[in-house]
């Protein structure tokens, strides 16, 4: 046990130790932000900058963001806000000239009603996070004159619709991830090439969007966002939900996952359509909705679609048999290409596939494989497969192609990999 004498001598010691760090720590503080303010003021080239702050400490913002922007010449600016949302006036960059800044993408950063600043004028592609008010995008489009990509994410702004009506607008493409929107109108956009959409199944109205050609829709319903508010049940929806008013595509890119299928097998213009790719497909899913799907699109000359082999086991019963009969009803005159991912030599694919091939006399190539798809980097909303190669063995193979092949006249030439 120690004395009491001894308790008094270390708490002495512990004072006189805490009397001297005190002037160290203040000095250190003092150096810390001489070296902060040096860091900031001292000029450097920089292209792309992306600034993410923690927690509570944003005292600092408009110094930090202004000096990246104006004074380091950043041209790809990222600014992530954990936790809280802060605020930052973009008006304060127009005191600068010749600002190179072209792209901006905020989260959790609301500008303040600043989007008539002519640094924001001369944008060429913003992207709005969390935090951001959605109540102003006709405003932003606006006055971001040259913005050529646009993109909205992770938005927890629940509204019923999003409306896009900007006819000087001069944007290409427009992204929309993970929101929470019931139906988005593309009213007016001229110069919309490319549109994307990911997240819950929204619905969508096209307008005055003479360019588009190319549209990707990933949708996912689980147990949380299929429910019907008024009837209680499961939600549903016919493809024309997401196809209303569509202009002639070139490509198509469709993404309709969830554990129970909410699809509804309906025919759906498909105009002028020539490449269709249906990705993660579930095993489990009727397949009708795509024969009616490629039955409505006459021009198709590429298909593409890849079988989610994780998902839950297909039931009994076999859909293509039921079907066989009416492959001719429907024939897709121009399809020269069939690519099917996912391929495992099961009999309602090996049906799926010869219901195809019976209903495209002009089919040329037929490649079946198991692989993965993801992401093209280099192109908005495109994908691509990346083929795992199976090691089929000879007799397994050879019963394969004798169901593809049996009673066609003529052939496409089969890969089976």
């Amino acid at each position: 046990m120690h004395k009491l004498t001894d308790i008094y001598a270390i708490k002495a010691r512990h004072e006189r130790w805490m009397a001297k760090i005190r002037p160290l720590s203040a000095i250190l503080e003092r150096y810390k932000r001489r070296a902060m303010r040096r860091y900031v003021k001292q000029r450097r080239p920089v292209h792309k900058l992306r600034l993410q702050m923690l927690g509570r400490l944003h005292e600092n913002i408009d110094e930090w963001v202004t000096a990246a922007i104006a004074k380091w010449g950043v041209e790809d600016f990222e600014l992530m806000i954990d936790g809280y949302c802060v605020c930052y006036d973009l008006k304060q960059l127009d005191r600068y000239q010749n600002v190179p800044l072209e792209r901006l993408v905020l989260s959790n950063c609301q500008p303040l009603c600043a989007w008539n600043c002519l640094t924001v004028q001369r944008l060429t592609k913003l992207t709005l996070g969390a935090g951001s008010y959605m109540g102003i995008i006709s405003s932003i489009l606006r006055n971001c004159i040259e913005l050529r990509d646009f993109k909205i994410t992770s938005s927890r702004v629940c509204q019923a619709a999003l409306r896009f009506f900007v006819p000087t607008s001069k944007i290409k493409s427009l992204q929309v991830d993970w929101c929470c929107f019931g139906k988005i109108y593309l009213m007016s956009l001229p110069c919309l090439e490319t549109f994307v959409c990911h997240g819950r199944p929204t619905k969508l109205s096209y307008g005055e969007v003479p360019r588009l050609r190319h549209v990707s829709l990933d949708y996912l319903q689980t147990e949380y966002n299929n429910i019907d508010d008024e009837s209680g049940t499961s939600r549903t929806y016919p493809p024309s939900k997401f196809f209303k008013r569509i202009p002639p595509l070139d490509s198509l890119v469709l993404q309709f996952k969830g554990p129970r299928m909410w699809i509804e097998p309906f025919v759906v213009p498909g105009g002028q359509l020539k490449k269709l790719f249906i990705t993660n497909v579930p095993v489990n899913w009727d397949v009708l909705w795509i024969l009616l799907l490629l039955g409505a699109a006459p021009a198709l000359e590429s298909f593409h679609v890849h079988i989610d082999n994780n998902s839950e086991q297909r039931g009994s019963g076999d859909l293509c048999d039921s079907l066989d009969a009416d492959a001719q009803q429907h024939q897709n005159r121009r399809l020269k290409e069939l690519v099917v991912a996912g391929f495992k030599g099961l009999g309602w694919q090996t049906g799926f596939v010869r219901m195809i091939m019976k209903r495209s006399p002009s089919l040329r190539h037929v490649h079946l494989l198991d692989g993965e798809v993801r992401d093209n980097e280099q192109e908005l909303g495109a994908l691509q497969i990346v083929p795992r190669r199976r090691a089929w063995h000879e007799c397994e193979r050879a019963v394969v192609l004798d169901d593809l092949t049996a009673g066609f006249r003529f052939l496409p030439r089969i890969i089976l990999e």
